[in-house]
């Protein structure tokens, strides 16, 4: 996942929704690497695609921050 700055946090959260996440962006990933070396190049897969990572991506970032502040809140 292309979230460095919070590897720490996503290893040490234990959490399915975040696991199933983290699978479908694994895919969607791939996807859009094949979509990248195909010629020609559909434009069109390539945005959504692209689309389909980045809100994979904030939908980890809004767990990420539910899981602080649960932690916090403890």
């Amino acid at each position: 996942m292309a979230l460095p700055q919070f590897r720490k946090q996503l290893l040490s959260v234990k959490s399915r929704e975040l696991d199933d996440l983290v699978e479908a962006y694994a895919l969607a990933a791939e996807a859009l690497e094949r979509l990248n070396m195909q010629v020609p190049q559909q434009p069109d897969r390539l945005a959504e695609y692209r689309t389909i990572c980045a809100s994979i991506q904030a939908e980890v970032l809004r767990l990420l921050g539910e899981s602080n502040g649960a932690a916090r809140d403890a």
